[in-house]
């Protein structure tokens, strides 16, 4: 979680970014422009939309019906010693040692696991959120949340950490942060051990998404270790998760993220060169106004290095500042950013998780606010998703009015959605051409502006392959053909 400050200051240097051009993308600027636009769409494919949209968990609420009701398909969860084993599960540290797990599991002290995750244990209050050290926290298990993230085919993405955002627990903190010692690998290797194990062998949940760490290069995150202690950490992390896998779900497929770090670090270079077959996704931190720079670079690093094809994942992006209730910020942070991950290239983001969905304590960091009741980001959010969620083909969609960005995908019946943004400050008119795809045919048209929480507010029907339609003001605009 972020609901502290010392988490927070990192970031001041990754805000007032203005947006910037695509490959694949008109720029989206705050120029003045004419009062009618043209769009033109091509007819051949230019690449695919994000495979994974999901966000961030907050600790306030959990509500599965408002993940179903965005269409989100990952949710990213702050795994660790914190959360799951704020005491050493056995009675010596260190114990027991990695061969001794290997020969017998049982060795390990599963009541303690069971309490943990079914949120029964005295000091969690009932609540897998108890260690954030925050109020009104949601009431519920870490079970409770895997089974339904499970039974609505949701992906959970899992922080395993050693040490939190507030040094927490005191015991791993003064002894494994980093694991440099025997005792110390003992340890974490049987927590990550034990958390794969009890969520997919002891049990069923099917969670199979491991991120090492949570932005390692900011020790405000709790991570106390140098670069070359966390790249360790990352052998000694996916040794373990391999293990679990081999060992009892041989065959099944899992993935490791790494290095988790903020916008613009040197690490993921560094990883790759060093740590690069200990982990198949990469996985960064964005929080830029425009996500497009740091995504680049870190294209070019996985580029230059030999991992071309690896997927790129943003485990955070968008504000940890509370800009939700922001119109502008929606539409230009929000849906533009979606826009631009979803763009060819190396601008090209596989999955992505919103920060966040709900709200760590009072920070109001979150899309949801309190009484579960969402910010306008929220609806901006879900407009999004509509068009993109699901790897589907792209369509380059030209604009000849710098104020407005356009994108159109296919769904898999066939379905065409043409998603647009106009960040200028008045109404344009605006003709958008798909002759190159559908000649004829209904829409739906959805708006979300300062008036429209992304609700219906048309049926425009192409004729001849063209349909003239109006962006309001600072609004994002989808069609549905």
């Amino acid at each position: 979680m972020k609901a502290h400050p010392r988490a927070r200051r990192l970031y001041a240097v990754m805000t007032g970014l203005a947006l910037a051009a695509t490959v694949a993308m008109v720029s989206v600027t705050q120029a003045s422009g004419p009062a009618t636009a043209t769009i033109t769409v091509s007819g051949a494919p230019e690449g695919q939309s994000e495979c994974h949209i999901g966000a961030n968990e907050g600790d306030q609420y959990f509500n599965i019906n408002d993940l179903t009701d965005l269409g989100i398909n990952t949710y990213r969860m702050y795994g660790g010693m914190s959360r799951w084993e704020w005491q050493d599960d056995s009675s010596t540290f260190g114990s027991p040692t990695i061969a001794q797990i290997e020969a017998n599991p049982d060795v390990i002290n599963w009541p303690w696991w069971d309490a943990a995750m079914n949120a029964t244990a005295p000091t969690q209050n009932g609540s897998d959120y108890w260690w954030t050290g925050d109020s009104n926290v949601w009431k519920g298990s870490a079970a409770t949340i895997f089974g339904t993230l499970q039974a609505h085919n949701i992906r959970p993405v899992v922080v395993l950490r050693n040490v939190d955002n507030n040094d927490n627990p005191s015991w791993a903190y003064t002894q494994l942060d980093p694991p440099n010692t025997t005792a110390g690998q003992n340890e974490w290797w049987e927590h990550v051990f034990a958390t794969v194990y009890w969520l997919n062998v002891r049990n069923n949940y099917n969670v199979n998404d491991w991120e090492v760490h949570n932005k390692p290069n900011n020790d405000g995150q709790g991570w106390e270790g140098t670069e070359a202690d966390y790249f360790n950490f990352v052998q000694l992390t996916k040794s373990a998760i391999d293990y679990v896998y081999q060992t009892y779900l041989p065959g099944r497929t899992y993935h490791v993220y790494a290095p988790v770090t903020t916008g613009g670090s040197s690490w993921p270079n560094d990883a790759l060169l060093q740590v690069g077959s200990y982990f198949d996704s990469m996985d960064v931190h964005n929080y830029s106004g425009n996500i497009d720079g740091c995504d680049e670079t870190v294209h070019g690093y996985m580029n230059a290095d030999g991992y071309p094809n690896d997927p790129l994942w943003l485990a955070e992006w968008s504000t940890y500042r509370g800009q939700y209730t922001s119109v502008s910020f929606d539409v230009s942070n929000v849906i533009g950013n979606l826009m631009n991950g979803s763009a060819p290239g190396d601008n090209y983001v596989y999955g992505s998780e919103i920060f966040s969905l709900y709200d760590c304590g009072t920070y109001t960091s979150g899309l949801i606010g309190p009484g579960d009741v969402p910010r306008a980001g929220y609806y901006a959010f879900r407009l999004a998703i509509r068009a993109l969620q699901g790897c589907r083909p792209t369509y380059l969609s030209a604009s000849n009015n710098s104020n407005i960005q356009a994108l159109t995908t296919k769904d898999s019946s066939g379905h065409v959605y043409v998603l647009m943004i106009d960040t200028g400050h008045t109404a344009i008119t605006t003709t958008i051409n798909l002759s190159s795809l559908l000649s004829s045919g209904a829409g739906t048209m959805w708006v979300f502006d300062s008036s429209h929480n992304d609700v219906v507010v048309g049926s425009p029907v192409l004729s001849g392959g063209s349909v003239t339609v109006s962006l309001g003001p600072v609004s994002g605009d989808l069609i549905e053909f």
